[in-house]
């Protein structure tokens, strides 16, 4: 981590400083103000997430100078991470390399998770990745094609997901010995539904297969620890003199004249660094990859999105250095929200085995941790809460429309022998929703996207139906929920379509990208190159610009977007001022 020091002996030549290979460059105890300096960076990337870190790796081994910002601080211990159970003290590893732990944000998110939205979101080196279950999911072909417009459809992004599988293959092993750990629950429910007539595959060997069809979780583990971005992108990116890192430094607004950005306004977040870090002149370009609700918070602050979200920030503390409403640009920003409507059922089996994850913060079996810390090897090895089988169906409404459900079981519930399985409503849903900033400049949702549509419930209910089926010949397989004597129907509409019981914490969509241009009636915000409508070098890569939903976690289609986007930017001009 950088050392602490003095404001005054640092304001110049914070910005200048280069991360080097291996070693993270974080920022201080106290913060740098680099306003002074005269480096500026052909692009300033703001978020280290699953689109944050790919396109930072991409546009750095192009030869452009790259500083990649991230508010939160380390997570893995390679980059300087320290928050750890007494168990990993002395040890490089840090709660955010063990995927066993990965649960723990649930138990203690201070100091990790957002605090300026009202969902759970991850604000540290590497975002969502850092802290989520690290599942990964080649996407299946409707994912694109359900919902991107022309040049982003599954033909499109063929080589795009074949880089990004070609560097995280994910595993469904993650125990380095190849062993699946407690697998009780995974035989069997996934047994169960295999007698019942669906098939086993390999996800990602078959990933177009999602109709009746169920097997083991697929992570993005490796070598027994955390993998993904950080493990991968990161490391290649950090090798470069190019590349330059900041954590623990929050990206306030795009500085720009018109639609031309000139810099980044950046604020020390406890550590790291403040002032206005400036782009190279005529050429250099901003990029927010800071998630559904960053991203989206940024443009406001920044003059973009609708009217009244933009005077409520002019109503903030931010509006003496808000941009004159004459430059806002009237797009349609945080609308199009979406996530996965999530609906818990819980079965419970005596030949399931509940182990004690969260336990394993404080009171692990020791065991356990002294096999995991010698092999990486054993139940800490796999994500918490022990998850698996996943299985698909494929649902066709009355209106028509391929819906896709994908369930994800882990044990964990009421009772020792429970399984909790979330059904995720994904690629075809037309439900959305909206989030908005307050004066306070939090973000929050103020439409849920959740079962607007009543195809989209209707998809809810018959899927819930279809399993209730598959199961019901089951041997000593108890329902917990619903109860045997609730339907399908009256259990899915008493569950309140909020946040607080249907997220699953899969946003996308506040940034939609598209042909048609918000400024004049249209729904989307970026155009088919990310780029900001109303803007010449601003630009929005990470879930925000999803159209819709699809079918599985997405991490991995994130970072195959970011990929893709990277080709797209690459082969821009350069971007003339706007006045």
């Amino acid at each position: 981590m950088h050392v602490p020091s003095k404001i005054a002996a640092v304001a110049v030549a914070a910005a200048s400083l280069l991360l080097q290979p291996g070693a993270a460059q974080t920022g201080g105890a106290t913060c740098a103000n680099v306003s002074s300096s005269s480096q500026t960076y052909d692009y300033i990337i703001i978020g280290s997430g699953a689109g944050g870190i790919p396109i930072a790796d991409r546009l750095s081994e192009a030869g452009h100078s790259v500083l990649l910002v991230e508010k939160g601080p380390p997570s893995t211990g390679r980059w300087g991470g320290v928050m750890k159970p007494k168990w990993l003290a002395g040890t490089s590893l840090t709660r955010f390399d063990v995927p066993g732990l990965c649960n723990q944000i649930w138990a203690d998110p201070v100091g990790v998770s957002c605090t300026d939205v009202d969902q759970m979101a991850g604000c540290v080196l590497g975002g969502g990745t850092a802290v989520n279950a690290g599942l990964w999911w080649k996407p299946h072909y409707a994912d694109w094609d359900t919902n991107f417009p022309t040049g982003w459809q599954s033909k499109d992004l063929a080589s795009a997901t074949d880089r990004v599988f070609s560097r995280i293959p994910g595993t469904t092993t993650p125990s380095m010995d190849g062993k699946r750990y407690l697998s009780q629950g995974f035989d069997m429910l996934g047994g169960s539904l295999g007698a019942a007539g669906w098939k086993y595959i390999i996800p990602n060997e078959h990933p177009n297969e999602k109709n009746r069809t169920y097997g083991p979780s697929t992570f993005m583990y490796s070598g027994g620890e955390r993998g993904g971005p950080l493990a991968t992108y990161l490391v290649s990116a950090s090798q470069r003199k190019t590349f330059t890192l900041w954590t623990n430094t929050v990206a306030k607004r795009v500085v720009r004249e018109g639609g031309h950005a000139t810099g980044v306004e950046l604020e020390c977040n406890g550590a790291g660094y403040a002032g206005v870090v400036s782009v190279t002149p005529g050429t250099g370009r901003v990029i927010l990859a800071a998630g559904a609700f960053g991203s989206a918070k940024l443009l406001f602050r920044s003059g973009i999105g609708p009217t009244d979200q933009l005077n409520n920030v002019k109503n903030s503390t931010d509006g003496p250095t808000m941009i004159g409403s004459e430059s806002w640009i009237n797009l349609p920003v945080g609308y199009n929200l979406n996530d996965h409507v999530g609906t818990d059922i819980e079965i419970s089996h005596p030949d399931v085995v509940f182990y004690d994850y969260y336990g394993a913060w404080s009171k692990p079996i020791t065991n356990d941790t002294e096999t995991y810390l010698a092999n990486r090897t054993g139940p800490l090895a796999q994500a918490a809460p022990n998850i698996g089988p996943m299985f698909w169906e494929i649902i066709t409404g009355a209106d028509g429309i391929q819906r896709h459900l994908h369930w994800q079981s882990r044990v964990e519930g009421l009772t020792p022998n429970s399984m909790t399985v979330t059904q995720y409503l994904g690629t075809g849903s037309v439900s959305r929703g909206r989030m908005v900033i307050t004066k306070q400049l939090n973000t929050v949702v103020s439409v849920p996207p959740y079962l607007r549509n009543e195809h989209d419930k209707a998809a809810v209910i018959q899927g819930l139906v279809n399993l209730q089926e598959s199961l019901k010949s089951v041997a000593n397989l108890t329902w917990i929920t619903p109860k045997v004597n609730v339907t399908a129907a009256q259990f899915v509409s008493s569950i309140p379509a909020t946040p607080s019981r249907r997220c699953s914490n899969h946003w996308i969509g506040t940034a939609k990208i598209g042909t048609d241009d918000g400024r004049t009636g249209g729904s989307a915000v970026v155009d088919l190159n990310t780029k900001v409508y109303g803007t010449d070098n601003i630009f929005v890569v990470d879930a925000s610009i999803f159209p819709g939903m699809i079918t599985g976690n997405p991490s991995a289609a994130i970072v195959i977007v970011s990929e893709h986007a990277a080709e797209k930017i690459l082969a821009l001009p350069p971007p003339s001022t706007t006045a």
